[in-house]
């Protein structure tokens, strides 16, 4: 199978240089599109992925949903995976998509999901299965799972809106109208630089916040300027 990584970048000219470098290193070279899709960045980030991306499209402003469905639109392979520029995909990905989505299944299949992994600490590791347990009582997957699907099942759900906040829960809830997302037990890790910075519980409770507000109808720009810091 032939797999295209679509990843929405703003202004990572400072790693996305090793993320890309590190997802060349460990995916099959003959098998793989990387396709960078820059939401108009004033630092950096493009000339940093030009290294390594297959293709690059600069999109007139960051809207990560706008950039995700422009890079699927370009995409030729089998499957596309959706990531943000900070998450670190295991050594056997492709194994594991391959793998998956050429066995038969009893329910119909529309996605894949990755399970995060934050890290080793008992208040990462509560955040990690509070994520992941989100996708089987919500059907709800956040941008840092890796979703993956087909060409033709991303065309049937309408694909990803051009929202800059809120984008994947809208995905998420169109891809589950033709089948089941299904949560892999391989892990995918997050840098998790807003956890971090902010801390954990000042974070959970920031992100429940705004998401509640996405909820109620705000502005999905506003609510991404905020998340921004803008």
């Amino acid at each position: 199978m032939n797999f295209s990584v679509i990843i929405a970048a703003w202004n990572e000219g400072a790693q996305i240089d090793s993320s890309l470098k590190r997802l060349r290193q460990i995916s099959s070279p003959g098998a793989t599109e990387i396709i960078v899709v820059d939401g108009n960045s004033s630092d950096d980030t493009v000339e940093q992925a030009r290294r390594w991306a297959d293709q690059i499209i600069v999109w007139e402003q960051a809207n990560a949903g706008a950039q995700f469905d422009a890079g699927a639109k370009k995409a030729t392979g089998d499957l596309l995976v959706f990531l943000r520029p900070d998450l670190q995909l295991s050594g056997n990905w492709q194994q594991v998509l391959e793998h998956y989505w050429l066995t038969e299944h009893l329910k119909p299949i529309a996605a894949t999901a990755f399970s995060v992994d934050y890290g080793s600490s008992f208040s990462l590791r509560l955040t990690s299965m509070l994520a992941n347990s989100s996708l089987g009582w919500r059907s709800l997957v956040a941008g840092d799972h890796g979703l993956c699907t087909t060409p033709e099942i991303y065309r049937k759900s309408g694909g990803y809106p051009p929202l800059p906040y809120g984008e994947d829960w809208i995905f998420s809830k169109r891809l589950s109208r033709h089948g089941e997302v299904r949560l892999l037990k391989e892990r995918i890790r997050p840098a998790a630089r807003r956890m971090h910075q902010l801390g954990l519980f000042k974070y959970m409770f920031k992100q429940a916040w705004w998401d509640l507000l996405f909820e109620l109808g705000v502005s999905p720009d506003k609510l991404w300027r905020r998340y921004r810091g803008l």
